[in-house]
């Protein structure tokens, strides 16, 4: 299991991750390691994470990601927008299978962070939304699991 937050990434490496990266938009920058493109951090994190654990011996480990997500609001780039796209990309790339460079062949299972926003959380504004859904209760944004 593995929590991986995209947005501290880009928060924290602006001049190194462009937001198209992260957002599955990008649209020249590439990663190239050892003949693996990677056109996404997701991708890139993703077989980051599995290649450590095979440099420790662990082969063949289904990788789970437990917690991921993008904030609706509090801070630079978070918003409903991007939200949207980065949750609905992630969920489009689970429903349909899609493998990442170094796994061609395997698939992961991923949790969205959060399904409700948490307005007493401590910590950055933006920590604070991360829901699909305010903490009212009302829908941010609309999102398709099918």
């Amino acid at each position: 299991m593995v929590n991986s937050y995209p947005y501290f990434s880009y928060l924290h490496n602006k001049n190194y991750v462009s937001l198209g990266y992260v957002l599955f938009r990008a649209t020249s920058e590439v990663v190239n390691d050892d003949e693996l493109v990677y056109s996404n951090l997701f991708d890139a994190s993703m077989d980051a994470f599995v290649n450590a654990m095979e440099r420790e011996g662990v082969v063949g480990v289904p990788v789970v990601v437990s917690e991921m997500g993008w904030p609706t609001d509090g801070g630079e780039a978070a918003s409903v927008e991007n939200s949207r796209a980065y949750n609905a990309e992630v969920v489009r790339r689970a429903v349909e299978g899609v493998r990442t460079p170094r796994r061609p062949g395997v698939g992961a299972e991923v949790f969205l962070f959060d399904l409700f926003d948490e307005n007493e959380k401590y910590g950055e504004e933006f920590e604070r939304h991360f829901g699909i859904f305010g903490h009212d209760g009302l829908k941010a944004y609309d999102l398709n699991f099918n």
